[in-house]
């Protein structure tokens, strides 16, 4: 087999495992929150825990890598812990259905704007629909808060969309930063871990409390699967197939979360959230090439 073929393969099973593991993550999420663990539990959980892990990679290339203007690195971090922390704060109130259809759907939207502000790049009209698209994915979540049909409002969904921008910022500057995916990861882990140092001592720990299963549950979902696997996969796969075609597997974030909470923790989503989902899905396709329009 072609070595181009192996690593276009190789990239689309790193991109599949990472899409499971962030669609799963947010159910997860919902759990670690009914056990009573806060944001700053589960995210010390998804950035302590890695961080621990690759221990030698961030040693060896320092906290602050040679050659990493700090405007790279800043972008970076907004994926490690204001992410979990803004993420698992909006999970507190909103649905699953809802988080997937304003995170994994409007973090390339985002990420289109960003590059376009910041390095001048192009907005094809092919992406200009799928926007749209998303945004009327978007308008279908405000209906719902708005008519009071579910415990989402407002302010969490401004919080849910800060929080994909984070992502997004990743993304972009993760393109730039001239690292490798695993030291790309160690970087953001470290960092992370060493900004919720004072955010426990502020707001205390409810990891104390748990059962020895409960805790090693939730290390492993959100340590090692989602903090460390995920992420991992997720920068080698853009390595093999670039930021595109990487980023076209986000289509299917939505709505395997979606599905995943209804199995795993009966939550169902109503006939517009399910309208919502297939709008942004569709609209991620359009933006992310997976669709087109015409040629």
């Amino acid at each position: 087999m072609p070595a181009d073929y192996k690593e276009t393969g190789t990239g689309v099973l790193l991109m599949l495992l990472a899409v499971i593991i962030w669609a799963a993550w947010l159910p997860a999420t919902r759990i670690a929150i009914a056990d009573g663990l806060g944001p700053v539990d589960i995210a010390v959980l998804r950035y302590a825990v890695p961080a621990a892990l690759l221990t030698p990679v961030w040693w060896r290339i320092g906290l602050l890598p040679k050659g990493m203007p700090p405007s790279i690195l800043l972008a970076m971090l907004c994926w490690g812990a204001p992410f979990a922390l803004l993420t698992s704060t909006g999970l507190q109130r909103a649905s699953v259905a809802h988080t997937a259809a304003l995170i994994p759907c409007t973090m390339p939207v985002i990420a289109a704007f960003g590059a376009r502000l910041i390095y001048g790049e192009h907005i094809t009209r092919e992406r200009s629909i799928g926007i749209a698209l998303i945004a009327g994915a978007a308008a279908c979540v405000l209906v719902t808060v708005l008519a009071g049909d579910s415990t989402t409002d407002l302010p969490t969904i401004g919080i849910l969309l800060v929080a994909s921008a984070g992502w997004a910022a990743y993304t972009v500057a993760y393109r730039r930063s001239g690292l490798g995916a695993v030291e790309a990861a160690a970087v953001v882990f470290v960092w992370s871990s060493l900004m919720l140092i004072p955010a426990i001592f502020v707001a205390g720990s409810g990891l104390g409390q748990l059962s020895v299963s409960a805790l090693g549950f939730h290390i492993i979902a959100q340590g090692i699967l989602s903090g460390f696997v995920a992420t991992i996969a997720y920068g080698v796969a853009i390595d093999r197939l670039g930021v595109p075609r990487a980023a076209s597997f986000s289509v299917l974030v939505p709505v395997l979360a979606t599905v995943m909470a209804f199995l795993w923790i009966g939550e169902e989503p109503s006939l517009l959230d399910i309208v919502a989902l297939a709008i942004g899905t569709l609209g991620v396709a359009v933006v992310n090439g997976v669709v087109l329009f015409w040629r």
